[in-house]
């Protein structure tokens, strides 16, 4: 049974990547995504660096962003094949660039969180506290998991291949989701408004930025998931 639903997800998925209006639209959705990661990525290291000094806020500000919304971004992004910097890299190579970028994430997530408790003396006692830690323990758990979700065939006689990969998927997309709620909650600060100098337009169009790119950085994973949900119902 699990073998026909997997047949019939993969025999979806050909069928779209044949349509060339199908390929067209990916490859100018992910630009766009590229277009608003970077965009929002910039916005948020020109604040962290106005201030005279960096300090330990600054570089907690400079770490996760890059962790959360650059490198855990682009780690999922290379693995789609629509991604347009990685779409002539070979399975192999990006497996292996995907691993990369998600460790390379996680580290300075989890420096940047260590920084702004050394520097605060009350811990996640806000949305962007709470949020954040939330999504640094996705995080962990999504790598962590992904070990499994490398050596899929040994445990396929207890589960599914498609759920251990599943799995490893949810967490890592949770967590990419759950950072940038704690994102768009520390943009409502008064500090970035003041900064922004137009806060009543300026925040809510970037919070829309970053949730909108979050949701294009997980657009195949819905699809996985919807032909999935399609394959078991019939």
């Amino acid at each position: 049974m699990t073998a026909a639903v997997d047949s019939d997800v993969k025999s979806n998925e050909t069928k779209l990547v044949n349509n060339v209006w199908y390929k067209s639209v990916r490859m100018t959705v992910n630009v766009l995504t590229h277009v608003l990661i970077f965009l929002t990525v910039f916005i948020c290291i020109l604040f962290a660096c106005n201030s005279a000094t960096v300090g330990l806020y600054e570089l907690h500000i400079i770490l996760c962003v890059l962790g959360y919304q650059f490198f855990m971004c682009q780690g999922t992004l290379i693995m789609s094949q629509y991604n347009s910097w990685s779409m002539y890299i070979t399975r192999r190579y990006k497996k292996h660039l995907h691993w990369s970028m998600q460790v390379l994430a996680a580290v300075l997530v989890t420096v940047g969180t260590a920084f702004i408790i050394q520097q605060k003396s009350v811990h996640f006692n806000t949305i962007h506290g709470k949020l954040g830690l939330a999504a640094l323990v996705c995080c962990l758990a999504s790598l962590l998991n992904g070990i499994l979700a490398m050596y899929p065939r040994k445990l396929s006689t207890c589960i599914s291949v498609f759920w251990i990969r599943f799995f490893h998927y949810i967490t890592g997309v949770v967590s990419m989701f759950l950072a940038t709620g704690s994102l768009c909650a520390a943009f409502e600060y008064r500090s970035f408004k003041v900064w922004t100098g137009n806060g009543d337009v300026f925040v809510p169009t970037i919070v829309s930025f970053t949730w909108l790119f979050t949701v294009l950085v997980t657009l195949d994973f819905w699809i996985l998931t919807g032909n999935k949900i399609r394959s078991l119902s019939k």
